[in-house]
């Protein structure tokens, strides 16, 4: 009885090299670097977006008013059409990014699916405060200053509720790679502290008065996520590698 090799792979049938060593299929795929470089593309996008809006104005007007005439700033921008393109495919990657993640860690069980739970309800804030922000713009001839600010301080808001879902996808993200060993230690703990820090901001602020502390711990999650996204994505293999047995192909001599 003698096994065939195979061609394609340069190995015996039984799925072991010609050295009897165990094949591995940990081998990052090109498929496998679309998702993980979409975390990045994320913070590039949404950053790009921001950038072609412009800066808001800084005169001095009644809250309301100033809203009103910065949208009026923003429709007559010529490149406020792709900046909205733009932040909805960077929507669209972190999207991607949640999908990539969960599929990395789902060995960690509840702690894979509270971080995906943590990541969908971001995505649903967002998209909330964004459904609040076209409102705004497209009426901006049509509703009053007072309505115009009492809808943005409502988009606010929802910024600030926001910390609650990122900082538990990032705490229960970095919690299942720490049991799964998918990122460093340094990654696992720099995740769980900037994820428990939002969580915590959010709790001890109580009913803030303004979103002036939401922006930093953002931004740490926001950073977080580019390097974790960066980090997967230049890898050259998984960090669990599983080995790939190829049943046996006997035939007969």
């Amino acid at each position: 009885m003698k096994t065939r090799p195979d061609p394609a792979n340069g190995m015996e049938s039984g799925g072991r090299r010609g050295s009897g060593q165990p094949a591995a299929s940990g081998a990052i795929t090109a498929m496998d670097r679309v998702g993980a470089f979409s975390g990045a593309a994320f913070v590039l996008l949404a950053n790009v977006g921001s950038a072609l809006v412009g800066e808001a104005s800084t005169r001095v007007e009644p809250p309301g008013q100033l809203i009103l005439d910065e949208q009026q700033r923003i429709a007559e921008n010529p490149w406020s059409h792709v900046a909205f393109a733009v932040l909805v495919l960077a929507q669209l990657a972190f999207i991607v990014f949640i999908g990539y993640l969960y599929t990395r860690l789902r060995d960690a069980g509840w702690l894979a699916t509270t971080a995906l739970v943590g990541g969908i309800a971001a995505i649903m804030a967002y998209f909330v405060s964004m459904s609040i922000v076209i409102a705004v713009f497209v009426l901006r001839g049509d509703i009053s200053p007072e309505l115009a600010r009492a809808l943005i301080d409502l988009d606010g808001a929802g910024h600030l509720v926001q910390l609650l879902p990122l900082g538990v996808f990032a705490l229960f993200a970095s919690a299942a790679a720490m049991v799964t060993g998918a990122l460093g230690r340094v990654l696992s703990w720099a995740g769980m502290a900037i994820g428990a820090t939002s969580i915590a901001v959010l709790a001890a602020t109580g009913l803030p008065a303004n979103e002036d502390f939401f922006l930093w711990p953002f931004l740490l999650v926001v950073l977080w996520m580019a390097v974790v996204s960066l980090r997967w994505g230049f890898a050259r293999i998984r960090p669990r590698v599983r080995s790939a047995v190829e049943p046996a192909n006997p035939v007969t001599s």
